[in-house]
């Protein structure tokens, strides 16, 4: 008879859940992934994709745009 045990988790994942991390953060994630797939994101666009209010885009929509720009160049030695 075969018996299935269950996966021993090796180590802590990295990132933390999205829950978790900083309103930020999770913008400049939206707006990567909609620059990735071809999309003009603009203010309007953002508010259209995501469950982000006016005000928070408003607020932090260009240290997002800051820190998405940072993580979408790849740096090659």
């Amino acid at each position: 008879m075969i018996t299935y045990q269950p996966h021993q988790t090796v180590g802590q994942l990295n990132t933390q859940p999205k829950e978790e991390r900083p309103l930020v953060e999770r913008m400049a994630e939206r707006v990567r992934e909609l620059g990735m797939n071809g999309i003009a994101v603009t203010k309007d666009v953002l508010f259209e994709h995501t469950d982000f209010t006016m005000e928070e885009i408003d607020k932090h929509a260009l240290d997002a745009c800051n820190i998405a720009r940072q993580r979408a160049i790849r740096q090659v030695a």
